[in-house]
């Protein structure tokens, strides 16, 4: 990263927190919205009602784990990109 782009984008570690912070809302809304959505299947379209929530808890837990899988991979290109611009 060169020294205009560090100036013009801002400081690197606050999008770098930023994007940690956001790994814990990752966690805390898939299982939310998948047994959200879970529960209006069963209410609305099953009527078999611990199965979809259940597979909707499963499939947002899942979710969740994909999404704090990807922002580590982004905080780690991150961390690179800051180690290599202070050589």
């Amino acid at each position: 990263m060169k020294k205009e782009e560090k100036n013009k984008n801002g400081n690197p570690i606050f999008g770098a927190l930023g994007t940690a912070s956001t790994m814990g809302l990752h966690m805390v809304s898939g299982p939310i919205v998948g047994s959200a959505l879970g529960y209006l299947c069963d209410t609305y379209l099953f009527g078999s009602w611990p199965y979809g929530s259940s597979i909707g808890f499963v499939l947002g837990v899942i979710a969740g784990f994909r999404n704090v899988h990807a922002d580590a991979k982004l905080l780690q290109k991150r961390q690179e990109e800051m180690d290599n611009y202070d050589k």
